[in-house]
């Protein structure tokens, strides 16, 4: 599944997996890989390819509602 979301966002944003590739330092074809999941980026992979595309990554709190991004949730919070 996160393969053809990351093809979908690369896609929207008009962008090639050369120019997403040259962009994470890795082979087109190792993009190619991710999007066919033939194999699978690590999360920070992931959360680098969709900051080149331009997107971002939230967390919302199904009993709160509340939205958390990557950031926040990455940070040590108090409760």
């Amino acid at each position: 599944m996160i393969g053809m979301i990351l093809r979908n966002i690369r896609k929207i944003r008009g962008l090639t997996q050369e120019q997403v590739g040259k962009s994470l330092s890795l082979a087109d074809n190792t993009i190619s890989n991710y999007e066919t999941e033939y194999s699978s980026p690590n999360f920070d992979t992931i959360e680098k390819f969709i900051t080149v595309c331009d997107f971002d990554i939230r967390f919302i709190d199904k009993k709160s509602k509340k939205e958390y991004t990557l950031k926040e949730l990455s940070k040590e919070m108090d409760f």
